[in-house]
C-alpha cells in the first residue's frame, strides 16, 4: 500500500474548502486528474470513504468531517516546520559579547560548540577586557555589545537572566594560620563589585586592611603567592591558582549573582546565542577549595 502523502492531504482539504475538483486543482496549481487519482489513493491508503461524489461537488462524509480537523493540523504543522527551517537558515549577522575575563573563560567555551553546530552563519565576537558590572552594564546600553556576561543586578530598560551564584573564597599564602588572617595586608580587586565584600564582613565584626588594588584577579593570585597578603576572590576566577596558594571558605558566606544582560528586544540571531549560553552555563563547575 502507498504512503500517505502530503499532496494527498492538499487534495483533500482544498477539495472540502472549494467544494470541487476542479476549484482545488486550480488552488494547487495539478491537474484535475492529478487531484482526483490523489483523492483515490488517500480514500485507499485510509481504508475509508471521505468525499461523496455528485453532480452539485463534493461533500463531507461523517468520517471525512471527523478526519478533515486532523488533515488540517497535519498541514498547519508542516507549515509551522517550514517557517522554523527558514527563520533557522535566516539567522546570520554577528553578535557582540562583552564580558569579565572570568565569565568568558567559563560561559563562552562551553556554549560555543553548540553555537557553531546550531547557527553557522553567526559569528561570535568577545571582548572580556571589562573590569566590572556598570562596564558591561554600559556596553550593552550603548549598543557596543549585544549580551553583557556579567553579576547581575536589577536594572531600569535592560532585561536579566540570572545564571547561578558565584561564592566569594578566602585565597591566602599557604602555611598562613586562617585564625589571624584578617590582620594580613588586604590584596583586592579595584572595581565595583569588590565593595561588597568589606560591607559583609564588617557586619561580622571584621575589618580588612587594605594594602594593594589590582584590577585582575590573575595579579592578585600572583601577589598572594608571593605571600605578600591575602585576598577574596569570586569562585569562577580560582580555576587556576598557583602554587603556594590555599583557597577556602569564607567563615561567613559572600557571593555575587552572575548571568547575562541584553537590551528587551533583541534581534532572532541574538535570542538564539543566548539562549545556548543560559543552557551551557548552568553546567559551569565550582573550583576546588584546598587545604593549607
Amino acid at each position: 500500500m502507498d504512503s500517505l502523502t502530503l499532496t494527498q492531504l492538499r487534495a483533500f482539504v482544498a477539495t472540502v474548502r472549494t467544494g470541487r475538483v476542479s476549484s482545488a486543482a486550480v488552488e494547487l496549481n495539478l491537474t484535475q486528474s492529478a487531484v482526483s487519482h490523489a483523492l483515490r489513493h488517500l480514500e485507499g491508503h485510509l481504508g475509508v470513504t471521505l468525499l461523496h461524489r455528485g453532480g452539485r461537488g463534493m461533500t463531507l462524509t461523517a468520517t471525512g468531517e471527523r478526519l478533515l480537523p486532523l488533515a488540517e493540523q497535519l498541514l498547519f504543522q508542516l507549515r509551522a516546520l517550514e517557517a522554523a527551517a527558514q527563520a533557522e537558515a535566516s539567522l546570520s549577522g554577528i553578535v557582540r559579547i562583552a564580558s569579565f575575563p572570568s565569565l568568558t573563560r567559563h560561559l563562552v567555551p562551553r556554549a560555543l560548540p553548540l553555537i557553531q553546530a546550531q547557527l553557522p552563519g553567526v559569528q561570535i565576537r568577545v571582548n572580556d577586557a571589562y573590569l566590572d558590572r556598570p562596564a558591561v552594564y554600559d556596553a550593552v546600553r550603548r549598543g557596543e555589545a549585544d549580551i553583557g556576561l556579567t553579576q547581575v543586578w536589577p536594572s531600569q530598560g535592560l532585561a536579566v537572566h540570572v545564571l547561578g551564584a558565584d561564592p566569594y573564597l578566602l585565597v591566602m599564602p599557604a602555611g598562613w594560620p586562617a585564625a589571624d588572617v584578617w590582620s594580613r595586608p588586604y590584596i583586592h580587586l579595584g572595581s565595583p563589585h569588590d565593595r561588597q565584600i568589606p560591607d559583609a564582613l564588617v557586619r561580622h565584626g571584621v575589618r580588612l586592611h587594605p594594602a594593594l588594588s589590582l584590577a585582575t584577579e590573575q595579579a592578585i593570585l600572583a601577589l598572594v603567592a608571593q605571600q605578600l597578603g591575602f585576598a577574596i576572590l569570586p569562585a569562577l576566577a580560582l580555576t587556576e591558582v598557583p602554587a603556594g596558594v590555599s583557597v577556602q571558605a569564607l567563615p561567613w558566606p559572600v557571593q555575587r549573582s552572575y548571568g547575562a544582560v541584553t537590551c528587551r528586544d533583541v534581534p532572532a540571531a541574538v535570542q538564539r546565542v543566548l539562549t545556548l549560553i543560559l543552557r551551557t552555563g548552568s553546567e559551569v563547575p565550582a573550583p576546588t577549595i584546598t587545604s593549607r
